[in-house]
């Protein structure tokens, strides 16, 4: 029978979940108490991310029992992955927005009262897999003027008059030209941030500064009397920049002796070099026209993480 015992005290310490401790992920964030109840803001690092799998970042209600927190506060939610659609990268600064008293369902948590804290788990790509659990308590300060639970603001944007998608990445070419609007329903004041290096955004101009990978775009209402506020993230594919000779044009027909000036740099600033048919000659970025069919190429490098070569023709005939 004692034999028997430690089988099976054996099978059910395996059907465990990993404990918390045994978490990977190293978890850096200030403040962590004395919380407005709106608008509070903490700043969070993550070391160590996992390779397994990306994490969700929520506030939720601690559980009594020590098992996993199901009541959360989901305006507050971020998914932290090299994916697609993520709120941020994993080595990105991460601007985490708890609120004090927040809804889950039918359920109405004042966390001035209730135990609350961030709770770091495995996204779905990990289901399961209980070992990135982590829970790090909050605190927050008591309203003096009540606390209203307002329904959060709804947030909808637009670039280059092109509807935005939470889910699906807009595609924005390098050095593109993107401006940005966006409206909210509570007719709250709007604020932006580029979460990702790869893009900036001043007064609604977005720039991307490589052609390659992922950045998002936060949109952040900050609320008025009847919508709390919120923020809603915004994912852009970046894609290569086309690489032209701007604004230039040479006339069909040019008189025999004719000297015409090319540009010198291409739009993103590379060197152009000229090779010109016999019907004309090149130097210094100077053709001179001759009788017959001129045929001038002009080409430049590229880059590789932002626009390709360029190659581009020009044919004209000297009388």
């Amino acid at each position: 029978m004692k034999k028997f015992a430690v089988v099976i005290t054996l099978l059910v310490s395996l059907l465990v979940p990993t404990p918390a401790q045994a978490a990977q992920t190293q978890f850096t964030g200030s403040p962590l108490i004395n919380l407005e109840s709106q608008g509070a803001n903490i700043s969070i690092i993550l070391g160590n991310f996992p390779s397994r799998g990306g994490l969700y970042m929520q506030q939720c209600l601690e559980e009594k029992t020590g098992s996993r927190p199901a009541i959360c506060n989901k305006a507050a939610e971020l998914w932290i992955s090299a994916s697609r659609g993520a709120s941020f990268v994993p080595n990105s600064p991460i601007v985490f927005k708890p609120a004090g008293v927040f809804t889950s369902g039918t359920t109405t948590v004042d966390c001035t009262v209730s135990k609350c804290g961030v709770f770091l788990r495995y996204d779905h790509t990990v289901p399961g897999d209980l070992s990135e659990d982590q829970f790090f308590p909050l605190t927050f300060k008591v309203s003096t003027v009540g606390v209203a639970v307002l329904t959060p603001d709804e947030i909808t944007a637009n670039i280059n008059g092109v509807a935005l998608s939470t889910r699906d990445a807009f595609t924005l070419g390098y050095r593109q030209v993107a401006v940005m609007s966006a409206t909210s329903k509570a007719g709250a004041a709007l604020s932006y941030e580029s979460l990702a290096p790869a893009c900036a955004i001043s007064n609604g101009n977005i720039t991307a500064l490589t052609g390659t990978g992922l950045c998002s775009i936060a949109v952040t209402s900050l609320g008025t009397a009847t919508a709390s506020a919120t923020t809603v993230r915004f994912p852009i594919q970046l894609a290569f920049g086309t690489q032209t000779i701007s604004g230039f044009k040479v006339a069909p027909s040019n008189k025999a002796g004719t000297k015409i000036n090319f540009p010198k740099l291409t739009n993103f600033g590379e060197k152009i070099t000229y090779r010109t048919s016999p019907a004309c000659s090149a130097a210094l970025a100077k053709a001179t026209v001759k009788k017959g069919t001129c045929k001038v190429r002009a080409s430049a490098l590229g880059k590789a993480d932002s626009y390709a070569p360029l190659m581009v023709s020009y044919t004209f005939k000297g009388k």
